[in-house]
């Protein structure tokens, strides 16, 4: 453990001990995190909402008895996997579960009572270790996948939804060690070794530009969003070097974090002469709101192309929507994460714990749910066209070919 990292744990377990040694009753901490999802949560169902309730009277007495930093965070953990939604997260030093959608490898889906794998992100561990789009996934740690998602459901049914919820979680494996997985490929079934190593900083740029095409006159900038405020300034640059190109395709394929409003706004007013609607949101109890963006100071003007995957997250979902409403961009790829709504923070003042929530619902500016919404040009990756390489890429060149 770095010197850094030990002196923080320290100093968070010895305020930890202070805080609750003298609490023999309910929580504070967990009272505060309940009551502001409860008040606040913006995707409640009947279902959910009944979890909900349950809850707080089976976890409330586990908080208030947890003896570190880390028991505490667990318990937390424990009660926001009742709403089953990626988009609630909890934050700070004594966190423990794996980012999902951003330390995900594997995307799977629930099709006909399989776990297919959707969707590997190039690169990762599971790709390195050989699993493909395609195979379906019959044992997880040698548990069959059907038992191993009604644990991950509390022994409880689910819809389809809360499925892929728990599979994204069982798929995403340990921060560190091996994860071995039974897969069925073609009707042969054959076991996968995933060595999963601790996620390291990347040394990947924020974003990457070039021209590509036959005569170099396709503008192609790929934005890593979550990778920092400078994202925005960047973004701007690259545009103003590659803005007499006949065309722009944007890579929002790499999500690395939430990402930041601002960096969207910035990005979207690069596209517009005038105020535009790009996003409608609603609050529980509350009207329906557009939000409008204002033009920037320079304007790119021809066609654009937005290239997204299951791991166009966050921000990065809010972009490509956004974009198609602003630029009137073409989206080409697959479906995306899906994060549902606008994020809400509660931090819990004793444990120092950030829980954030969707506390409101967003819209495309057509009125569908933003989670829901589709590339305009859908690529299947598991019968993809074009060759080995990226289909997705050579889908968005193929729009652009010339005559």
């Amino acid at each position: 453990m770095k010197r850094r990292d030990f002196v923080a744990a320290a100093l968070a377990t010895a305020a930890w001990g202070a805080y609750a040694a003298p609490s023999r009753g309910p929580s504070p901490d967990f009272d505060a995190m309940w009551e502001a999802i409860d008040a606040g949560y913006a995707y409640f169902d009947p279902a959910s909402r009944a979890r909900w309730r349950a809850v707080r009277e089976r976890l409330r007495g586990p908080a208030a008895r947890a003896s570190t930093p880390a028991a505490f965070a667990g318990v937390i953990e424990t009660a926001l996997a009742e709403l089953r939604d990626d988009h609630v997260t909890l934050g700070g030093a004594a966190a423990r579960g794996r980012r999902i959608p951003y330390e995900l490898d594997i995307w799977p889906r629930w099709n006909a009572g399989a776990a297919t794998i959707e969707a590997v992100r190039t690169f990762g561990d599971a790709d390195v270790a050989g699993l493909h789009v395609g195979q379906s996934i019959t044992r997880i740690q040698n548990v069959p996948i059907e038992k191993a998602v009604r644990e991950k459901l509390g022994g409880a049914t689910g819809s389809v939804a809360d499925i892929e919820w728990a599979l994204r979680r069982l798929v995403a494996g340990p921060r560190a060690g091996m994860q071995t997985l039974e897969v069925r490929d073609a009707g042969n079934t054959s076991r996968v070794e995933v060595e999963r190593a601790a996620v390291k900083a990347s040394a990947t740029p924020p974003l990457t530009e070039r021209r590509i095409g036959e005569r170099r006159d396709l503008a192609y900038i790929r934005v890593r969003i979550g990778a920092g405020e400078r994202v925005a300034s960047l973004f701007d640059g690259a545009l103003t070097r590659l803005s007499r190109t006949r065309a722009l395709i944007l890579d929002l394929r790499e999500s690395v974090g939430h990402g930041e409003r601002a960096t969207t706004l910035a990005i979207l007013s690069r596209f517009t002469r005038t105020p535009a609607p790009w996003q409608v949101h609603h609050a529980p109890g509350k009207p329906r709101v557009t939000d409008v963006v204002q033009p920037g100071t320079s304007v790119y003007t021809a066609p654009v192309v937005v290239l997204v995957d299951r791991w166009t997250a966050g921000e990065g979902e809010a972009l490509a929507a956004g974009l198609a409403a602003v630029a009137k961009a073409r989206i080409v790829g697959t479906p995306m994460a899906g994060l549902r709504g606008e994020l809400s923070e509660v931090v819990l003042p004793a444990s120092g714990l950030i829980v954030r929530f969707p506390g409101e619902r967003a819209f495309t500016v057509q009125g569908e749910p933003r989670e829901s919404f589709p590339p305009s040009l859908r690529v299947d990756l598991a019968a993809p066209s074009g060759g080995p390489g990226d289909p997705i890429l050579y889908q968005a060149l193929k729009l652009f070919d010339r005559a």
